[in-house]
């Protein structure tokens, strides 16, 4: 390999990178365009649920209940509901998500130690939401219902002690249990595969306009021109590393935990992988339209639903589990993930490591192999 000629590659394609402005924007800007996006998107928490309350009872201990709901975070109640007819249009309206039904009876009953039979009706059309005011709604009427029957059983009644469990719950790496914290990081995964995207479209845009044909006339060897084209793509694609970092650092407050060289490092070890992808799909591919689609279907959709972003791994079927690991997002998600909240090192990493490797210089040896310089 005459590495004077691999220069002359990298050079030319360097220029070209640096003098479209569409093509610098999609290959250095359009990661942090698409971090700031999707991180905004992905780190929204349920909160400020819109809840009614109708209350039977009318005693100061259903108020203290109503109150407790009120006073949450997660749940705001929205209304006081006097007749049953008065939920329907409410809810149609979607004006409330929930409605709380506090029984005749309620504060008597509890007094008496025994928990209420208290309803909730849900608005089941927004599944997310509707879960999340049950989980939470489950959760503080539980502790309500058991702080009062402590509460009437501790002056006089009987000399057993009321058995009560505290569970200690403590949450690493993010204790505040914050999505964006969690989502940002194997974002940037996803979002850079866009220069492995951008070589895919740059190949098929040289095919359709006949430059290609001119590489090809030159002595260059098959291995020296793809690498020449291959590596500022390395280069732009660790300028979005660095620049997506400081995003998710500054804008959206992840903690940075791990070494950033080694970060580096092994980013470049991803672009190797899923470059050596683009390229060996832009062999095959003639014109932009097809290499854009085909880069759609073989980049963002699996790096979202396969990768482990959204949907956990391990609780996926097992063919669909091979399909993911075949795929570099998955394995630079973990890897982001690691060194961002954990402060992992290479010791940790480096089955991921040794994957994209192989992947990468497995997907390049092909591509120089099915590689023709015919036209």
């Amino acid at each position: 390999m005459d590495l004077h000629k691999v220069r002359a590659v990298v050079r030319k394609e360097w220029i070209h990178i640096t003098r479209d402005p569409r093509t610098f924007f999609l290959v250095t800007i359009s990661p942090v365009f698409l971090l700031i996006v999707l991180g905004y998107a992905f780190s929204v928490d349920v909160k400020n649920v819109a809840v009614a309350v109708m209350d039977y009872d009318r005693t100061a201990l259903s108020r203290a209940y109503a109150l407790g709901i009120d006073n949450s975070a997660e749940l705001d109640v929205c209304c006081y509901l006097d007749r049953w007819e008065e939920i329907q249009p409410l809810l149609e309206r979607s004006r409330a998500r929930a409605v709380v039904i506090i029984p005749p009876g309620f504060a008597k009953e509890l007094m008496a130690g025994r928990p209420p039979a208290l309803q909730i009706i849900v608005d089941g059309t927004d599944p997310n939401t509707g879960q999340h005011a049950i989980t939470y709604l489950g959760g503080y009427t539980g502790a309500f219902v058991a702080d009062q029957i402590a509460n009437a059983l501790a002056p006089g009644g009987p000399d057993i002690p009321l058995p009560r469990i505290e569970l200690q719950v403590r949450t690493w790496y993010n204790p505040a249990f914050k999505s964006v914290i969690g989502m940002v990081p194997g974002l940037i995964a996803i979002v850079l595969t866009m220069p492995a995207m951008s070589i895919t479209l740059s190949l098929a845009r040289e095919r359709e306009w006949g430059t290609l044909e001119q590489l090809i006339s030159t002595p260059l060897r098959r291995s020296e021109l793809l690498i020449g084209k291959l590596l500022p793509y390395v280069l732009s694609g660790l300028i979005g590393v660095v620049l997506c970092t400081l995003v998710g650092m500054q804008l959206f407050g992840v903690p940075f935990r791990g070494s950033f060289p080694l970060f580096m490092l092994l980013s470049a070890d991803f672009f190797l992988a899923s470059l050596g992808l683009g390229l060996l799909m832009a062999i095959f591919i003639g014109n932009q339209q097809l290499a854009m689609i085909v880069s759609l279907l073989v980049f963002l959709f699996p790096g979202f639903f396969l990768s482990g972003l959204i949907f956990p791994i391990s609780a996926m079927p097992p063919e669909m589990r091979l399909e993911a690991y075949s795929v570099p997002t998955t394995h630079y998600v973990t890897i982001s993930r690691s060194i961002f909240l954990k402060g992992a090192g290479l010791d940790i990493l480096w089955p991921y490591a040794l994957a994209l490797l192989i992947m990468g210089s497995g997907l390049s040896f092909l591509t120089v192999l099915l590689f023709r310089k015919r036209l």
